[in-house]
């Protein structure tokens, strides 16, 4: 599945996230039981004032047609998970991070 650059992404309840900005891929101690996923997709959301760091585990697919990005998790299940804070291996420079066109 490709993720492209400004994607509108929505939560398994049909709730708009924002748009897919990039992805960061993390390039070592991977192990998603204790929620070190391998790749998190940055979501930019202007409604909501904040970005989000999806673990791309949680990316149900992309519609075709319309471009959407589709998730495995509600809205409250992303507010829950704090995913607005920047993941440690990215702060450390520890991810290989792809633009998406």
């Amino acid at each position: 599945m490709a993720i492209r650059k400004l994607d509108q992404v929505y939560t398994k309840d049909n709730r708009h996230l924002g748009v897919a900005r990039r992805l960061y891929h993390r390039t070592s101690d991977i192990r998603p039981e204790w929620e070190y996923y391998a790749t998190y997709l940055l979501v930019a959301s202007f409604a909501l004032g904040d970005d989000f760091y999806v673990p791309t585990d949680f990316v149900a697919g992309r519609d075709p047609h319309t471009g959407h990005i589709m998730l495995t998790v509600t809205e409250r299940k992303v507010e829950n998970n704090t995913w607005t804070r920047q993941p440690d291996f990215v702060l450390r420079g520890e991810a290989r991070q792809e633009e998406l066109v």
